[in-house]
């Protein structure tokens, strides 16, 4: 996992994440509507949302399997739990398959992260991580989730 500001260089990144992140620079979101927008077809692209946060008592911790995540807060106040990938825990529900997610109960050492606008996180595959939590009261957010294939960094 790694968290960090657009505004800031970030340290040596794959190219393909340093690109995602450039992307993410450059682009005006502020016209683009909630949906699925191609980068370099189904290896990279954007999910652009705007989902309402949750407490932290509510939701599951979610991780993928193909895909690495850049989660960049747009717009509001997002709190995000965090914890290491452990092959060893048991889905909840499983649809890696399908849509590459899967999540498994809450976790007690949960680490909490705080992203105001500007701000991202990256997951690597198997990385827990628990997005849209509310760190006051609940508000909308907008957000961009890049979407990397693991296969570009392999």
């Amino acid at each position: 996992m790694f968290l960090g500001h657009l505004q800031q260089k970030t340290l040596a990144m794959p190219a393909v994440i340093s690109s995602a992140l450039d992307y993410l620079r450059l682009t005006d979101f502020s016209q683009l509507e909630a949906g699925r927008y191609p980068i370099d077809g189904e290896n990279v692209f954007a999910l652009v949302q705007d989902p309402m946060t949750q407490s932290w008592e509510a939701g599951l911790p979610e991780f993928h399997a193909r895909y690495i995540d850049i989660q960049c807060l747009l717009e509001g106040e997002e709190g995000i739990g965090y914890s290491p990938a452990n092959t060893g825990l048991i889905n909840i529900t499983d649809q890696l398959a399908e849509r590459d997610i899967a999540f498994v109960a809450q976790q007690d050492n949960e680490s909490r992260l705080l992203l105001t606008p500007g701000m991202f996180a990256i997951f690597l595959p198997g990385e827990l991580h628990r997005p849209c939590r509310a760190p006051n009261a609940p508000m909308r957010i907008k957000k961009v989730v890049i979407k990397i294939s693991a296969n570009l960094i392999k």
